[in-house]
């Protein structure tokens, strides 16, 4: 499959736009059905289906190989195994002959409370790599490694690119790296550590003003190209496994 074939910019910028509709109708919904509305924001944030067009995308990628066939499970009960808790429902899993293939999170933040949603992003990611892999080495998904993929989206403002004041009086000083860094300079950091220590196989990071199809990625290693190469790249291996040692390897 060539590269003309990647999925054109165009779509995941209609999947950013979808990202704001969804947020102003849940906004609006929210509350109808039981008279208790989410205050400011947070109406916005709380409702989970605002992610759903870049679920979408990313298991079209996942669909888009005529050669193979692949079970793309999203918006459901998408629960797997996990060490330090019976199970974690994932946003997108992928199966092959019963397998696990991938599973993938899809995050956002919006303002404007950047600072404390910056740091409960990053502790759920933390966690959730951290889970995941400790099934991987104890075997809960057989001798075959599922591949892992997050999907994080930030909206771009003022306090999400401006400097943020690192805590002052700590015993140790901070990583240089972190100076003069804005949050979604923090979130680049977060992301490209995670992937460069194996946490996480890919992740993507993109970011766009509020309202606004077009989006700019910070680190074109965490591009949407990137992720899209991971993924054809993962299809690519399965394929290439003779279908007895693939059914060895997931079974075991």
């Amino acid at each position: 499959m060539g590269k003309s074939s990647f999925t054109p910019k165009k779509t995941w910028e209609l999947a950013v736009r979808s990202y704001w509709e969804g947020l102003s109708f849940q906004q609006a919904r929210q509350g109808r059905a039981t008279g208790v509305k989410d205050t400011g924001y947070r109406a916005a944030v709380t409702g989970g289906q605002q992610m759903n067009a870049f679920q979408d995308v990313c298991a079209s990628i996942w669909q888009s190989d005529s050669d193979i066939e692949l079970e793309v499970r999203t918006k459901g009960h998408n629960h797997l195994p996990a060490y330090f808790r019976p199970a974690k429902n994932w946003d997108l899993i992928v199966l092959h002959r019963g397998a696990l293939i991938a599973a993938m999170e899809f995050k956002s933040q919006r303002g404007p409370s950047f600072g404390n949603n910056f740091n409960n992003r990053t502790e759920e990611a933390l966690g959730l790599a951290a889970d995941c892999q400790m099934a991987v080495e104890r075997g809960l998904f057989g001798h075959l490694k599922p591949w892992f993929g997050f999907v994080m989206f930030v909206e771009r403002a003022p306090k999400s690119l401006e400097p943020v004041k690192i805590p002052t009086g700590m015993p140790f000083p901070a990583d240089p790296v972190f100076e003069g860094a804005s949050y979604i300079d923090r979130y680049t950091i977060f992301f490209d550590r995670m992937v460069k220590e194996g946490n996480y196989d890919v992740v993507a990071l993109l970011t766009a003003e509020a309202g606004q199809g077009k989006f700019v990625e910070p680190s074109v290693t965490l591009s949407l190209a990137n992720l899209e190469a991971a993924i054809r790249a993962r299809i690519e291996y399965i394929k290439a496994l003779p279908d007895d040692v693939f059914d060895q390897m997931a079974n075991q």
